[in-house]
């Protein structure tokens, strides 16, 4: 080898050492987790902690923590659940009675209270009195919930931006990322519509889009805007929207066998089913439970913002009773609280259940459940019927797509009735179908080119090596997203494609 060619080698090893190097530097990231749901926190807890597992810093800044996780570097935003839930008022139960116009608007309150209740607490003192000097170099945004606390971003020079959130892919997600909303076959959270909707149900989805749309950005924003600028006094700071928009990279948990398929732009990366880990096995006394059903077993968890002792007692004796009529099925039920029902012997109750390690048990045959989205996601990445009994917000819509695909019956809360559970739930149990369906589901959800969880990772990682990767930034962020996304898509596809 002559000295030239000695050379080239040398350079080309020292340029592929500078890449792994690269690849493995630790970098200190910041996560801003402000969705007031403990179900949403696990799914970010996954991402965090998988970050720190690969050696980075990570500190967040939350209302749900975990003191078992010393991983973790948690900064509390401890008055946010008193504000929403006790100063505010808020009722799970009355919510779910509202209709899809009165839903927009209470989630809508819902983000203004996160934000009065983020902005008194004491944690957020915590992180402004970090020096403006700390050196962050990522930041993780969770904007399900609205970006009340984006200003940490001003203070914090403006590090890098990766825009996630476990609520699929909401109407908002155009506001911060780009990309447009095609209201002819994706339905908006609130209403329980397929993706083949009828002309009505068209013009209806148009219709709240475009509201939601503009009550975000003529209200709630501007509120938002206010709210931050008397509190964080930055006089040079852009409004909240502009702040949003330096989005590099988003991650959506949405996968194309549970939710509409949409057009995204190329920084939009799904990444449905990332908080799913190999179960653990079960505790003995629950494997002996799950084993010990003639005809399986069911398990019966309503997530973590409606707990079951909420739902009341009348309702609470129809379940027991309609599982008392079931004697050859086992029943799993996670309530929250001391239960004062007696219970017959088919059926365990626990504050707590490993969701996943039940579900991916060979005996499970069916789950009732509020038809969350992460719920569904693990039902259906598992393999399990579903009787989906849902409150609000995306639940309805979660719960069409599985009655259109085969793999559930729907339980009607205001109507419930012991013979009405049973019926529904023996349907479901042994009308082979339902099984045979979800599995066909569970195969395209599961056969992925790569894991979920490493395709998030490698694009965060991507974002600290490369923090302004303009070619992937959609244009229609410079249009404005209502313009770009309305004209066409409603006249071309809500009117003139009447099928």
């Amino acid at each position: 080898m002559g000295q030239n060619g000695f050379l080239r080698f040398a350079l080309a090893g020292l340029a592929v050492l500078s890449v792994c190097v690269e690849l493995t530097h630790s970098v200190n990231i910041l996560c801003i987790m402000t969705v007031p749901s403990p179900s949403h926190h696990i799914w970010n807890r996954v991402i965090m902690e998988e970050l720190v597992s690969r050696g980075h810093n990570v500190t967040v800044v939350s209302q749900d923590g975990d003191k078992s996780r010393t991983n973790l570097t948690y900064i509390m935003l401890e008055k946010v659940y008193s504000t929403l839930y006790e100063e505010d008022g808020m009722d799970l139960i009355e919510i779910s009675k509202e209709t899809p116009l009165q839903a927009l608007f209470t989630f809508k309150d819902f983000f203004l209270g996160m934000c009065r209740g983020a902005l008194k607490s004491d944690g957020l003192n915590v992180i402004l009195n970090y020096p403006d000097s700390f050196q962050f170099d990522l930041v993780l945004y969770d904007f399900g919930c609205g970006p009340c606390l984006l200003p940490l971003l001003h203070k914090f020079r403006y590090p890098p931006l990766v825009s996630l959130t476990a609520f699929g892919n909401p109407p908002y997600s155009i506001d911060v990322a780009g990309g447009h909303k095609q209201y002819a076959y994706a339905p908006h959270y609130a209403l329980p519509f397929g993706v083949q909707m009828t002309f009505i149900e068209r013009v209806d989805n148009t219709i709240l889009h475009l509201l939601d749309a503009g009550f975000r950005k003529l209200y709630t924003m501007p509120q938002l805007d206010r709210m931050v600028r008397d509190h964080f006094g930055y006089a040079d700071m852009p409004s909240l929207a502009e702040i949003e928009q330096r989005t590099v990279v988003m991650l959506l948990n949405t996968h194309p066998t549970i939710d509409s398929p949409e057009p995204l732009p190329p920084n939009v990366i799904p990444i449905g089913g990332s908080h799913i880990k190999e179960p653990a096995p079960l505790p003995s006394d629950l494997e002996e439970f799950m084993v010990s059903g003639k005809k399986g077993a069911v398990l019966f968890s309503l997530g973590s913002n409606v707990r079951s002792d909420m739902i009341g007692e009348e309702r609470q004796r129809m379940f027991i009773e309609a599982f008392r009529q079931m004697p050859e099925y086992n029943f799993l039920w996670k309530f929250e609280s001391d239960l004062k029902i007696p219970l017959p012997p088919n059926v365990i109750i626990r504050p707590w259940l490993p969701q996943n390690s039940i579900l991916n048990h060979p005996n499970i045959k069916g789950f009732i459940t509020h038809s969350g989205g992460l719920s569904t996601q693990e039902a259906s990445w598992f393999g399990v019927p579903l009787i989906g009994m849902p409150f609000f917000v995306d639940q309805h819509r979660n719960m069409k797509r599985s009655l259109i695909a085969g793999v559930a019956e729907k339980l009607d809360f205001s109507s419930l009735s012991t013979r009405k559970i049973k019926e529904t739930v023996l349907k479901v149990l042994e009308t082979p179908s339902y099984r045979e369906n979800m599995l066909l589901r569970s195969m395209y959800f599961r056969d992925q080119p790569d894991k979920p969880l490493d395709r998030a990772i490698w694009w965060i990682e991507f974002v600290a090596r490369h923090p302004a990767p303009e070619h992937l930034r959609s244009p229609t962020l410079a249009l404005g997203t209502t313009l770009s996304a309305t004209r066409v898509s409603f006249v071309q596809n809500s009117l003139l494609k009447n099928r």
